[in-house]
């Protein structure tokens, strides 16, 4: 009897196992600290940060530290932590990033720093240097810009905003770009009308940093009491070569790095996270129902093996100790 016993418990054990595993029903396991990407149907708020959907997603508290690793070094950072959401619907993945900053510094004045706050993903395998990335190991940088979002509310600055008490008769009115000459150029840091407060960037160690000429990254923020709250976000998969490429049910690197302009913050001189891990939930698996019964069109083939099997070792578990038992008697 004991082993009739133990051939049914094993069965019972491995159907239930399988089972939930194919409804995704959650299971008591330790689990590493992680971001996990919320998947939601519906578009995302990309230039929302009190957006009620962010309630969605469960937010991480980040802890920074100064970035110590390239001069100019940052010793003593402003910014200690950062709290972490985000949101995929599976074509595009957002992140809400919210900290304390008792004022709102939004650049543009000569010699007047801007507050901003950025994202790194490793554009392959693996996890590069965290500051930057290296030689043979490139990132993909997120970088949104206060200055950037103040020439999109009040228009960009020109010469005579930044020095009023100039005096000019080269130049004609109007500053056309033939007369600007980084304008005139096409640097991406000199746009006359930006469209987006935030910087698609690429680097592959210190002094490489580069804007990407083709920019898919968007965003928005906010300041109130003593707070940012700002919206990064961008496609998950893109033609662009220099992207990392994001997919929905994997995992990735990512780190973060925040600057206070306030407290002459800029370049090095920032408050940086190690590595962390993203987790980009994939939209939940359906069991597809209707009168005629249920199909599993949708599940994996190993899935429905392993479940089939399943369940035809407890029927066979079953049936053989109740012959067994019929036997005996």
């Amino acid at each position: 009897m004991r082993k009739i016993y133990t051939v049914l418990l094993l069965g019972t054990i491995f159907t239930i196992s399988v089972v939930t595993s194919l409804l995704n029903v959650p299971m008591a396991m330790a689990v590493e600290t992680e971001v996990v990407s919320k998947y939601v149907d519906a578009n995302l708020p990309l230039a929302d940060p009190s957006s009620t959907m962010w309630k969605n997603a469960t937010p991480v508290e980040v802890p920074l530290s100064g970035q110590v690793a390239i001069a100019p070094k940052n010793l003593k950072p402003s910014v200690p932590g950062i709290r972490v959401r985000s949101l995929n619907n599976r074509k595009w993945l957002a992140f809400l990033l919210e900290w304390d900053d008792p004022t709102k510094d939004m650049g543009g004045a000569l010699l007047d720093f801007k507050d901003s706050v950025a994202i790194q993903f490793p554009t392959e395998e693996g996890s590069p240097f965290y500051c930057m990335g290296q030689s043979g190991g490139s990132v993909e940088i997120l970088h949104w810009r206060a200055d950037f979002q103040k020439d999109i509310e009040d228009g960009s600055l020109n010469a005579q905003d930044i020095f009023p008490n100039m005096w000019n008769t080269i130049y004609p009115a109007g500053y056309e770009s033939d007369f600007l000459s980084a304008t005139g150029a096409g640097n991406t840091m000199s746009q006359l009308n930006r469209i987006t407060p935030v910087e698609d960037l690429v680097a592959g160690g210190a002094g490489t940093l580069t804007e990407q000429l083709h920019n898919d990254a968007v965003g928005w923020a906010d300041w109130a009491d003593g707070k940012w709250r700002a919206v990064i976000g961008r496609p998950m998969v893109t033609a662009d070569g220099e992207d990392a490429q994001l997919d929905s049910g994997v995992s990735t690197s990512f780190a973060l790095a925040v600057w206070d302009g306030g407290k002459g913050e800029i370049d090095g001189k920032k408050a940086v996270s190690a590595w962390l891990n993203l987790k980009v939930e994939a939209p939940p698996r359906k069991l597809a129902s209707n009168r005629e019964g249920v199909t599993f069109s949708d599940l994996p083939k190993d899935r429905i093996f392993f479940t089939l099997s399943g369940f035809m070792i407890l029927l066979g578990a079953v049936a053989g100790s109740t012959w067994m038992f019929a036997r005996r008697r």
